[in-house]
């Protein structure tokens, strides 16, 4: 198990929801944590994660503005002299269909997809080569949607559980009529996943997906208009045993599961299960999952 007390890490889009039970479990097992969000409640996180022992700064700002995402990452490496763990977690949602005018269209791709797919880029393209320098390994965590996996990738590989909440069939694919930049922003995030994998496990950097379903949060809670009914709330899973997973994951260390889209879906149990088969196809000299 690698040892993660004193490790230093970026966490995107954590002033509230997952990204701050993320902050708050990496702080918990003694590692440095730069936070960063367009919500000020950002700021008075890193002071709360101080206040526990180590070290956190904090910037409030656009994850798809590349001066802010060179600022947080030059004033990460400035703070605590290194990185080694980012989580990619900044994400909205919008509803947006095909009849939408080209105006709303334009506005809503900017919003969505330069949060949820070229925030994740720009930062791992500014953290990427910071690691490879260091030489050390490190960990690239993306944060995705189970509507791309859908009870596995195929379905049909899921792991058999008691009871499935989808019946005899498997979960649909997609979120839905409303949501095509929602989905597209995360379903693009696998050519980053699989490319950075391959790229990247020569230099013990592993990166791994979170594909997140129905958690309580403050995306999901708005997506009530932030008064869901408790009933829904009693279905969801919490963010809290999200970030007990991450830190599973990460303990693993450089030899654990590499270029894994990790389900977390309602009816599935939020823990850290046995990595599926790759069904890509990698080259021989790259180790994928523990295997080479």
């Amino acid at each position: 198990m690698a040892e993660l007390k004193g490790k230093n890490a970026i966490v995107t889009g954590a002033a509230v929801g997952l990204g701050v039970a993320y902050a708050r479990a990496l702080a918990a097992a003694g590692v440095n944590v730069a936070v960063c969000d367009l919500r000020d409640e950002v700021l008075t996180l890193a002071e709360e994660l101080r206040a526990t022992g180590v070290q956190s700064v904090a910037w409030q700002g656009d994850v798809s503005d590349p001066d802010h995402v060179r600022e947080v990452v030059d004033g990460t490496v400035n703070a605590f002299g290194s990185i080694d763990i980012l989580v990619n977690n900044a994400g909205v949602w919008g509803a947006s269909i095909p009849e939408d005018n080209l105006d709303k269209s334009l506005d809503d791709y900017d919003k969505i997809v330069g949060t949820n797919l070229k925030g994740e880029y720009l930062f791992g393209r500014a953290v990427i080569p910071i690691l490879i320098d260091q030489g050390q390994g490190g960990d690239i965590v993306n944060i995705a949607t189970d509507h791309m996996v859908t009870c596995g990738t195929p379905w049909h590989r899921c792991p058999n559980l008691d009871k499935c909440p989808w019946g005899d069939s498997p979960r649909p694919t997609g979120g839905g009529d409303i949501m095509d930049l929602y989905d597209v922003s995360k379903w693009a995030l696998n050519g980053l996943l699989y490319a950075w994998a391959k790229a990247l496990a020569p230099h013990r950097i592993r990166v791994n997906q979170f594909c997140m379903g129905a958690t309580d949060s403050f995306m999901l809670r708005g997506f009530h208009n932030f008064d869901p009914p408790q009933e829904e709330i009693d279905t969801w899973m919490k963010a809290e045993d999200n970030a007990r997973v991450l830190i599973e994951l990460l303990e693993e260390g450089p030899e654990g599961r590499n270029a894994q889209n990790i389900n977390f879906c309602i009816g599935r149990p939020v823990a850290l299960e046995e990595p599926l088969e790759q069904i890509y196809i990698f080259p021989d000299h790259v180790q994928i999952g523990g295997a080479s």
